[in-house]
């Protein structure tokens, strides 16, 4: 489809930058200060950090080492000089007994001066398997093998209730994160993220605000196209392994000029796209990731409304060509708050890892990677069984919530899903 070659001409011209360090600049040692400190003043008592690791991991040999924080959120770490990913993960009570997350993660933070002091900000999180909202149960994003097609109609999407109360989807919306999670920080970065998620676009599913219930523990499937792609067409399997999606609640359909299908059973959502930017696709090795946020209701109007409220004018960097220099552009950015992103996985490949991350700690402080383009490596939370009922892990950490792709595939898992059978499981 269009979004595809979109995305395609966009990775021509944003190359990934790799740097080395010397052996002998990665051996030599210096002391630097670590501190933690609370993202919300007053969440956290800072003294409860005292003996919690700090894990350092260089990013270009993957070693590690942890250092102990103390009572006032401090450490001295003597590291060789490098760049690092750091991390911080503990899990504690808090005075209402209830259990927390203390978390951080920074990516690639230069350590090349002794005496350099880095900060960062850890959030507090509760650990709970049950949300207040609809969450992902499942995204399937990487595709199928499709005979070496570069077509992804395959894809889907799996919204869960995982309340105590019935939810309705009127007006839930799935946007996709503008930034590539494998690029260096765009011109435009630091003036959203952390509080702001810049999105190329995202779909609603309809309606006026209360026409579509999902009751508590049920699913709600969006499928890209909602077709039985396992069928055999001119004496051939559609695509390798693939699902039936005939069954889907709702379709995203592009429109006659994408060459898309549509199936007339199956609704359609509504989809919003930003000019500016790359629209609304997923891109199989997961290089943009996909947050849910809730508008009002599932109407034009409402839709139009947020976006003309959350779209700003800022700058980008363009490359040279052969007629004209490099230089900066005005660009539109649409932008959901962070706040109100109510579900999101950070999501990327094996090769390229997170460079940059799109998803905020909040929202999601782990990663799922995916080993390459169409491998058939589902996006799947981690059951949890309450009473007769199949819950869904929740801790807002898909490296810990979500199926490791590995093990599924040695254990010869396939893509056997057909949405109205997943009601009767």
């Amino acid at each position: 489809m269009k979004q595809f070659i979109k995305f395609a001409l966009a990775a021509l011209v944003c190359p990934v930058l790799l740097t080395s360090c010397s052996d002998d600049e990665s051996e030599k040692r210096i002391d630097i200060t670590f501190n933690a400190i609370p993202k919300v003043a007053g969440a956290l008592d800072v003294s409860a950090l005292a003996g919690t690791p700090v894990v350092f991991t260089e990013v270009r040999n993957q070693e590690t080492k942890s250092f102990n924080l103390d009572a006032n959120g401090s450490v001295v770490a003597s590291l060789p000089m490098g760049v690092y990913n750091v991390a911080i993960e503990k899990a504690i009570t808090n005075a209402q007994g209830e259990q927390v997350v203390i978390s951080l993660r920074m990516e690639n933070v230069n350590v090349n001066t002794a005496g350099q002091t880095i900060e960062g900000f850890v959030n507090s999180l509760p650990a709970s398997a049950l949300g207040k909202d609809f969450i992902f149960s499942e995204v399937f994003f990487n595709g199928e093998t499709n005979s070496g097609r570069m077509m992804h109609p395959d894809q889907y999407i799996v919204l869960f209730n995982p309340t105590e109360d019935v939810l309705y989807a009127d007006g839930v919306c799935i946007g996709v994160t503008m930034h590539l999670s494998w690029q260096n920080k765009q011109l435009w970065y630091d003036s959203y993220y952390p509080e702001q998620v810049p999105i190329g676009g995202f779909i609603t599913i309809p309606g006026s605000g209360k026409e579509h219930a999902v009751q508590p523990g049920e699913k709600l499937v969006i499928a890209f196209t909602a077709i039985n792609h396992s069928e055999v067409v001119n004496g051939e399997i559609a695509y390798d392994h693939a699902v039936d999606l005939s069954g889907a609640d709702y379709e995203i359909y592009y429109g006659p000029d994408a060459n898309d299908v549509d199936n007339p059973d199956v609704p359609n959502v509504l989809i919003t796209e930003n000019g500016d930017s790359y629209g609304f696709f997923f891109q199989p090795r997961g290089y943009v990731s996909p947050v849910m946020f809730r508008l009002e209701n599932g109407m034009q109007a409402t839709i139009d409304a947020f976006v003309n409220s959350h779209t700003t004018l800022s700058k980008t960097e363009v490359a040279a060509t052969e007629t004209t220099p490099a230089g900066e552009i005005d660009i539109h950015i649409l932008a959901v708050p962070t706040n109100d992103i109510i579900d999101g996985i950070q999501t990327s490949d094996v090769p390229q890892d997170v460079k940059t991350r799109v998803v905020p700690e909040t929202v999601d402080r782990g990663k799922f990677l995916v080993n390459g383009c169409h491998r058939q490596e589902l996006c799947i939370r981690k059951e949890i069984k309450v009473g007769d009922k199949t819950f869904y892990q929740d801790t807002n950490n898909s490296l810990e919530d979500m199926q490791d792709v590995n093990e599924r595939k040695a254990a010869g898992a396939i893509q056997t899903a057909f949405p109205i059978g997943w009601r009767n499981k």
